[in-house]
């Protein structure tokens, strides 16, 4: 009867006086529709025939069925009713680690959740051995295609020779077992020379920076020990990642403090055409009323900047949001990834450092692989509130980081509620304004 049904994760809104359509529940789904497409799929009833909707509309029926077809591709219908959400893979291809390289770090950051900060120094040289040496084993029997690592601390720039050595065995053993490694250092940015620039340019690394915003918001909770303000050397290395063309993005959680100076941040980081992402503090209160209005501010800047061709799709991420390749959960913990401290040990997520009565595995364990040992210490993904469970943005929002979720969602499920379709909006205009400009073209 060929019949059409609509995704229950359908969401349909109006944009710089377009229409749009995307399921929140298939990945990259979202199409930006003509004025009587928007109209035949507001007709959709369940009920309706193609043959009735053509004859409604006056199209040919062959049109309307290779339409409907093109929707039902991205299951923003379907003709029998069943619908897919994200799974978990069936086979595990790529390994994500967070490595705590150092304990030692060079800032006296105010809200610092590092427990064992400062008690020792940096991993040893027999740690890393013995990590090369699993991540191996692990990627040989396991068929494993990419390892990623993010060195974090501490401040791991002030061990870089060590850890240049160790990614340049890492990348040329890996190579051997056909298996991929990515590598970035997560950092405060105020340890940079020449030698760090060359090797990064040379191996492809990336750089996550830490950036809580311009001047004195960033200088009001990253200091040096002397007390000096860290903005003017982290801002002066960051533009010259950029002007070698080195990968790099940042990281700001937003706190009461800094909200006032997040859309000056936001201009700034537009400006420089690179990857940010804005996170909402965990573990502390926040203005909700404060915090909807910085960012209701700054994403109306990224509106601007998208009119003038800026890239929101590949620039900026939300929090833990997923709106166009969706999840099944909120990170690599648990399933392809951990967290491994300076002594070897896997915890579930590197917040666990330092905290004893979380569960933890060594890495010189021979009998266990990475794999075997992520899943030992998995936390438990899928306790979730039933309000989480039955929610449009389930795979969006995947209820938050399950470390910090309360009665089983995340606390902030009242902004991204108000936001996910704000997100799609931005996502929508860039896609109307390539439409747009091929047509003048």
């Amino acid at each position: 009867m060929f019949i059409p049904t609509k995704s229950a994760g359908l969401l349909t809104r109006k944009i710089d006086g377009s229409h749009y359509v995307v399921n929140c529940f298939y990945p990259d789904s979202l199409r930006v529709l003509t004025p009587l497409q928007y109209t035949i799929v507001s007709a959709i009833d369940g009920v309706s025939n193609a043959a009735c909707l053509a004859k409604r509309f006056n199209v040919d029926e062959l049109l309307l069925r290779s339409f409907l077809t093109s929707l039902a591709d991205n299951e923003l219908i379907t003709f029998d009713r069943r619908y897919s959400l994200p799974a978990r893979p069936e086979r595990l291809r790529s390994l994500n680690f967070w490595i705590h390289t150092t304990n030692k770090c060079n800032l006296s950051c105010s809200y610092c959740y590092i427990s064992t900060l400062q008690s020792t120094g940096g991993m040893q040289t027999d740690v890393q051995e013995q990590l090369l040496k699993k991540l191996v084993d692990t990627a040989k029997q396991r068929g494993i295609e990419k390892v990623n690592l993010r060195l974090a601390g501490g401040e791991p720039l002030i061990h870089f020779r060590s850890w240049r050595d160790f990614i340049g065995d890492a990348m040329s053993t890996l190579r051997v077992v056909q298996c991929e490694l990515n590598v970035s250092f997560l950092t405060n940015l105020t340890v940079l020379n020449d030698e760090i620039i060359s090797f990064a340019t040379e191996n492809n690394i990336g750089f996550g920076v830490s950036l809580d915003g311009l001047n004195q918001y960033h200088d009001q909770t990253r200091t040096f020990a002397s007390g000096e303000g860290a903005f003017a050397r982290t801002e002066r290395n960051l533009l010259r990642l950029v002007a070698n063309k080195i990968q790099v993005s940042v990281s700001t959680v937003i706190t009461n403090e800094n909200l006032p100076g997040l859309p000056d941040l936001t201009r700034f980081l537009v400006d420089l055409d690179i990857p940010f992402r804005f996170s909402i503090v965990k573990g502390q209160s926040i203005d909700a009323e404060l915090l909807e209005h910085g960012l209701n501010e700054s994403f109306t800047i990224m509106e601007d900047a998208i009119r003038r061709g800026w890239k929101f799709s590949r620039r900026h991420q939300f929090c833990d949001l997923k709106p166009t390749e969706l999840g099944f959960q909120t990170c690599a913990s648990g399933y392809s990834g951990g967290a491994i401290y300076v002594d070897g040990n896997l915890k579930y997520c590197h917040v666990h450092f330092g905290d004893e009565s979380r569960k933890s595995l060594s890495i010189f364990d021979e009998e266990l692989d990475l794999v075997d040992m992520i899943e030992e210490v998995s936390h438990g993904e899928d306790i979730r509130s039933e309000d989480c469970k039955r929610c449009k943005y389930r795979s969006i929002c995947t209820s938050g980081c399950p470390v910090y979720r309360v009665n089983g969602k995340d606390p902030q499920c009242s902004i991204y509620h108000k936001f996910i379709p704000r997100i799609y909006d931005l996502l929508a205009m860039e896609r109307l304004k390539v439409l747009r400009d091929c047509r003048i073209m």
